[in-house]
């Protein structure tokens, strides 16, 4: 079976041709709940989310990275020690399921991505753990390397 997943990076470009869709699969969303200050999962249906994920990783034959975020209510570094500790409670969820450990990593980011408001009630949509799903375990090492390079100045710092 020929699979073909188009990701990208922000400013990379991607040029496809004759790309069918037969050819193309369906990305499987991975967003994981804990609560609060924990990382205990909020209830069965966070397990159960990443229970279809590892089925999703390991009929695709994909890579992921774990991403672990935090919103910004506690200091920098307790936050980045979470969003880490968050990211690999997954990744070890997923081996536990059978995932191959080759095709997945984990990395915590803690508030230095913010997509909402710290500010306004919102902010706690911040908090949440992701995965980036690639073709290929090269592109995965780009990404991480990418991203462990765009954070390392601003990890431990405050984001509120």
């Amino acid at each position: 079976m020929k699979k073909l997943f188009i990701s990208s990076l922000i400013g990379t470009a991607v040029f496809v041709s004759n790309v069918y869709a037969q050819d193309c699969i369906m990305a499987k969303d991975l967003n994981v709940a804990f609560k609060n200050a924990s990382t205990a999962y909020m209830n069965s249906a966070e397990q159960q989310e990443v229970a279809d994920f590892a089925k999703f990783l390991k009929e695709t034959g994909l890579y992921a990275v774990i991403e672990g975020h935090t919103s910004s209510s506690a200091s920098a570094q307790y936050n980045y020690d979470l969003s880490t500790a968050r990211a690999v409670k997954v990744l070890n969820s997923l081996k536990q399921m059978g995932v191959n450990p080759q095709q997945i990593r984990a990395m915590g980011f803690g508030e230095s991505s913010p997509l909402y408001d710290n500010h306004t009630s919102e902010g706690i949509k911040n908090r949440r753990v992701i995965a980036e799903i690639f073709n290929s375990k090269s592109e995965l090492m780009d990404y991480i390397n990418s991203e462990k390079k765009r954070i390392k100045n601003i990890k431990y710092q405050e984001q509120w």
